[in-house]
């Protein structure tokens, strides 16, 4: 089989993780690295040694540029790991490129351009592969099983929390600026909450929301938020995401129960009491998306969560913020 090689924009803590995920499959070359560099000589430079630095830690090239990375006929995929702004700009050259895409989520900020990339990749010819990757854990898909085979009877409730705190890196960084993460905690972290309520339980009909400010108040937008949902059947659901507080444990995690059962998934998938996955681990979450990722290319998969995915992603995220601050309930 030949050698899938892949190159990344984008150095951050999550370049490491894709590096993990990719480095054990046999059939693949993480090749290249790149970082889009911003200002003056003196402010670049150290950027770029820190480039050049991290590609040396990896064992891989360091790109001048993503112009030079994308216009590089020997690679076969991208990772699109930059900050959310540029996604969309990337997406589209390397597609035009002739590159598959892994695309860190958020995907895009804009419902609208959504669309576009699927057009754009239907005539290409190329996956665009967004990189939800915790419906790549088993016990998740081992719990959406046991849903769709009605052992939890007729659905009731759900939640879906995560706290944590972030680095003083971060929450003084680009995800602090309204105009480069397009919200706070929400659209960041919460977006593996949201995605993963569409993988378990389908789309809602309704939302209310708030948001809150509450340790992190140098940031733009929200450390907190909390999103009730209603679905078609009449169950709710829950999805509460913050970075303002570490104390989570006991509170984090994915609940649903129903009239005949019930399932947890924190450490490990547990049904009725009974574990049944410990198939939960962040880094294995990677591992299981690159393999699926070369299984799309390949076309011996198709991806689990897709486009569509992250256009319904999009849209109960900017209706949780419309509600959060209209204080009223939106259906969708």
């Amino acid at each position: 089989m030949k050698t899938l090689r892949i190159g990344m924009v984008g150095m951050g803590f999550i370049a490491d993780w894709h590096h993990r995920g990719f480095s054990g499959l046999p059939d693949v070359e993480f090749a290249g690295l790149c970082q889009d560099f911003h200002g003056g000589p003196e402010a670049i430079a150290p950027k770029r040694a820190a480039l050049e630095k991290k590609a040396r830690e990896l064992g891989t090239r360091a790109y001048g540029s993503f112009d030079e990375m994308v216009a590089d006929p020997g690679l076969d995929a991208l990772i699109i790991g930059s900050i959310n702004p540029y996604h969309f700009d990337q997406i589209r050259r390397g597609l035009e490129a002739g590159k598959h895409l892994l695309v860190e989520k958020p995907v895009v900020t804009d419902v609208a351009q959504v669309g576009e990339i699927a057009r754009i990749a239907r005539a290409a010819g190329r996956v665009v592969f967004p990189a939800h990757n915790f419906v790549y854990r088993g016990a998740v898909q081992q719990a959406r099983a046991l849903i769709a085979d009605g052992r939890l009877g007729k659905r009731v409730a759900s939640s879906f929390v995560v706290t944590h705190t972030i680095s003083p890196e971060h929450a003084a960084g680009w995800r602090s600026k309204r105009a480069l993460g397009t919200g706070g905690t929400l659209i960041d972290s919460g977006h593996h909450l949201v995605y993963q309520s569409l993988y378990l339980l389908g789309r809602p009909v309704a939302l209310s929301a708030f948001t809150s400010k509450q340790v992190l108040t140098s940031m733009e937008c929200e450390d907190t938020a909390q999103v009730s949902l209603q679905y078609r059947d009449g169950s709710v659901a829950t999805i509460l995401q913050s970075w303002a507080s570490g104390h989570g444990d006991g509170i984090n995690g994915i609940r649903i129960f129903g009239d005949k059962g019930s399932l947890v998934i924190t450490d490990a998938l547990t049904f009725n009491g009974e574990r049944l996955s410990t198939d939960v681990d962040y880094g294995a979450s990677f591992r299981n998306q690159a393999r699926a990722f070369v299984d799309a290319i390949a076309g011996r998969a198709q991806p689990l969560s897709t486009l569509d995915d992250v256009r319904d992603t999009l849209r109960i995220t900017f209706a949780a913020y419309e509600s959060a601050e209209r204080r009223a309930v939106i259906a969708l």
